[in-house]
């Protein structure tokens, strides 16, 4: 009966189709960019609890986070440890960054405009902020690209835009749901995404994942509590300072 059993599942694997035999002919490049463009700012606003796991440089970090996400640029970050401690709170207006670090006592608060550099020291992820909102929101974006076209990549549906020696590859599921992004310059990968869990209710991914070699970076974020698309006070991306704390300026 072992071997009857052991011989079903072969004969099972070997009959299920692979993603190339789903398609007798591959869907228009016209078709998957359609898609994208149709998708492409649905999503404006985020509002959800996150198990977040961070590698930088080969240190791991893990932390439950509350993330408040709006496009373009807004973004606060209510983090706490694994016994519910809160060591961090970041909150930036698109204009001005403000962060409450409470890892010491006293705590240190720091205030100044929000760019690039000041946002990545604090939440190290290298990316603007513009860009890791559109990531965080199903909406990774599209290279300027002069040639387009779809194949086979690894058993999924991939597009694939090039520009040069710069490229995009989009990946696809069976039901021709984005999951995943890949951004290369002359042949080497700088940015990769990936979506999974995508819920049935709104199509959002509840899993996202992405790494940036170059800067020995991986973060995955795990969605829950999540709501899309609601209103959010703008006081929400402003901090306040703790009373008796001064304030440290950022450059």
């Amino acid at each position: 009966m072992r071997w009857l059993f052991i011989g079903l599942l072969v004969f099972l694997s070997g009959c299920a189709p692979s993603l190339q035999n789903q398609w007798s002919e591959l869907p228009p490049a016209a078709q998957l960019l359609n898609k994208l463009a149709l998708q492409s700012g649905q999503h404006r606003s985020l509002d959800a609890e996150a198990s977040v796991s961070l590698t930088a440089r080969g240190k791991y970090f893990s932390s439950q986070q509350f993330l408040l996400l709006e496009r373009p640029d807004h973004l606060r970050a209510d983090v706490l440890t694994g016994f519910g401690q809160l060591v961090l709170q970041l909150a930036s207006d698109g204009e001005y960054l403000a962060v409450f670090l409470n890892d010491s006592v006293p705590g240190r608060f720091f205030h100044g405009p929000a760019s690039y550099a000041n946002i990545s020291r604090f939440i190290r992820i290298p990316l603007a902020a513009n860009d890791l909102l559109a990531l965080l929101l199903y909406d990774p974006p599209l290279i300027v690209y002069q040639e387009s076209r779809v194949l086979i990549m690894s058993d999924q549906l991939g597009l694939m835009l090039t520009a040069g020696d710069n490229r995009q590859e989009l990946l696809f599921d069976a039901r021709m749901r984005l999951i995943g992004s890949r951004y290369y310059a002359k042949n080497e990968l700088q940015l990769k995404v990936d979506y999974e869990k995508i819920s049935e209710a709104d199509m959002f991914p509840r899993k996202v994942k992405i790494e940036v070699p170059g800067e020995e970076t991986r973060v995955t974020l795990a969605y829950s509590q999540l709501e899309l698309n609601k209103p959010i006070d703008p006081a929400k991306f402003r901090l306040k300072k703790p009373v008796n704390i001064d304030v440290e300026t950022l450059p």
